[in-house]
């Protein structure tokens, strides 16, 4: 009866179990192997991320972190109502897995108690100018996962402002390095 019971209570411990968050703070993410985004641009784990890519050339099955973490800045850019309201909730910082299963991506993460999972065909590397010449910026390097890799970095963009119902590409970007002017 014993180990009914047991086996009972360990069924029940498994099928209630949800994903927990785990808080990491950005020195912490910095020295494990993570890639890291401050900003959106990668400061750390540039290593990682190419031993990633690099697998996923060679269709093996691997993983990466990543971090992306975000501060407000200058307050001078903001509304200072709005920066009063929102500036008690920075930095912060956002971790998702990215892994690879030799076909197809899956990106998970979870954020406020709520577990998020994406599915992609393809990974695409982009690379150029930013189209506008205000850009803070004066090249780009992005990955981003499409399932189309026929679709161009400026078809997404297009996307991502226009404000016609179809013009968005469905996509993700997982890396992105700024050489900044």
């Amino acid at each position: 009866m014993k180990k009914y019971l047991l086996i009972i209570i360990i069924l029940l411990l498994l099928t209630s179990c949800k994903t927990v968050a785990i808080d990491y703070t950005l020195e912490e993410v910095k020295r494990g192997e993570f890639v890291v985004h401050e900003d959106g641009s990668i400061t750390s784990g540039q290593a990682v991320w190419d031993s990633f890519v690099e697998q996923t050339e060679q269709k093996k099955r691997c993983s990466v972190r990543l971090a992306f973490y975000y501060t407000l800045g200058d307050p001078e850019r903001y509304d200072p109502d709005y920066y009063e309201e929102i500036k008690n909730d920075y930095p912060v910082l956002y971790v998702q897995d990215l892994k690879f299963d030799g076909k197809e991506y899956k990106l998970t993460w979870t954020e406020e108690d709520k577990d998020y999972s994406f599915k992609y065909k393809y990974m695409v590397k982009y690379t150029g100018e930013p189209s506008s010449t205000s850009a803070i910026f004066s090249s780009y390097t992005y990955y981003v996962l499409v399932n189309d890799d026929t679709v161009t970095w400026e078809q997404i963009e297009h996307g991502m402002f226009s404000s016609r119902f179809g013009d968005w590409i469905d996509h993700y970007k997982v890396y992105s390095n700024l050489k900044y002017k």
